[in-house]
Formats: C-alpha cells, sequence, structure tokens
C-alpha cells in the first residue's frame, strides 16, 4: 500500500479534472471547489478502502459523483422542476419537426455523419465542448436529471423519489433533453455552422 503521502499525492494531480467535472454538472463554481474539495477529503479518509489493482481515477471520481447526487438529493425540496416555458418552446420546436403522421419533416430528419477515421480523435474532442454547450443550454433541470440519469446511471425511480416527481414526468423531462440536445447538435455539430452556438 502507498504511503499516505504519495497516496495523497496521486489524488490530489485528479484535482483539475474533478472540478471540470463538478462545474459541468452543478454550474457553480463555489459549490463546484467544496463538493471537490469534499470528495478529496473522503478519498484521503478513505484510503483503506481502495484496492490497488482498481483505477484510482475512477474511484476517486465515484466518490465526487456521490456527493454531487446527495448534495441534488438534499435540495430536492428546493429544485423547482417548472420550466414550463422553456419546456413549452422544445416541444414545439420538437412538433415542428413531424408532419400530421408522425414522420420526420424532410428539413428536420437528423443528417447522417461519418467520421473520418484519422480524424476521429479530435473530433470526439471538438463534439465533447458541442455537447457541454449544448447541455448548458437546457433548462437547468432538465439537464440535470438527464446527466443523472444518462451519464451518472441512476434508475428513473430513484430520480423520481429524490426529485419527488412521476415516472411519466421523468420520461417527459428526459424526452424533452433528449430533443434539445438533438437540435442542439443537429445545428452546432453535424450543421454547416459546426461550433458556433
Amino acid at each position: 500500500m502507498p504511503t499516505f503521502t504519495d497516496f495523497s499525492n496521486r489524488i490530489a494531480a485528479l484535482r483539475p479534472a474533478m472540478l471540470k467535472f463538478a462545474r459541468m454538472q452543478l454550474r457553480d463554481e463555489s459549490l463546484s471547489e467544496d463538493l471537490v474539495q469534499d470528495a478529496l477529503s473522503a478519498a484521503i479518509n478513505k484510503q483503506e478502502q481502495y484496492r490497488a489493482g482498481a483505477e484510482l481515477g475512477t474511484w476517486v471520481m465515484s466518490i465526487l459523483k456521490n456527493k454531487i447526487i446527495d448534495y441534488y438529493r438534499g435540495r430536492k425540496d428546493m429544485i423547482s422542476l417548472d420550466d414550463s416555458d422553456q419546456a413549452a418552446r422544445i416541444d414545439a420546436q420538437y412538433q415542428a419537426c413531424f408532419d400530421e403522421g408522425g414522420h420526420w419533416q424532410k428539413e428536420s430528419s437528423p443528417e447522417v455523419w461519418q467520421p473520418n477515421p484519422t480524424e476521429a480523435h479530435l473530433e470526439q474532442q471538438d463534439f465533447f465542448k458541442i455537447l457541454e454547450k449544448c447541455l448548458g443550454n437546457l433548462p437547468e433541470n432538465t439537464a440535470r436529471i438527464f446527466y443523472l440519469k444518462e451519464v451518472m446511471g441512476m434508475e428513473v425511480e430513484e430520480i423520481c423519489h429524490d426529485f419527488g416527481i412521476t415516472p411519466n414526468n421523468c420520461y417527459a423531462i428526459l424526452h424533452r433533453a433528449r430533443n434539445g440536445l438533438r437540435q442542439c447538435l443537429q445545428k452546432n455539430w453535424y450543421g454547416t455552422d459546426k461550433g458556433e452556438t
């Protein structure tokens, strides 16, 4: 087992990546700093629980993810899920994409995109920058629920319990999030004006 100092130094080196992740989730610099610090402290205090063969970064990031989830669970009574104006706007945009029979309008249908394999790595980095911006354009609570479900892997039932919403409401929010992301990515990544938000 590494010494306390070695272990602490290895964990401290993960701080920049942890801050970036927390900022994306929380959209609050001060809160991100606090939760990253809490996660780092917890990791150092739980050093004996770390298995030497496991990936240290994955273990520490899972502690941070749990801190973020705990934060949102604690705030569930303060979070308003009434993003009705933004939700109505996204729904209207979504409905405009389909004809009366429920088929894609020609001008709205998703485009097929095939990256050049030699450009794949750079394209992937650029894509995630655009995706992060698109997530930031979603209503805050819509992005939060989408992230908890699709990135952090929480079950719908758990999200519903934590946010005090019904499964139907959760699925509607996830649907709006996916549609909002699709439209943003269509415009800013797959479209001709790639990279401009």
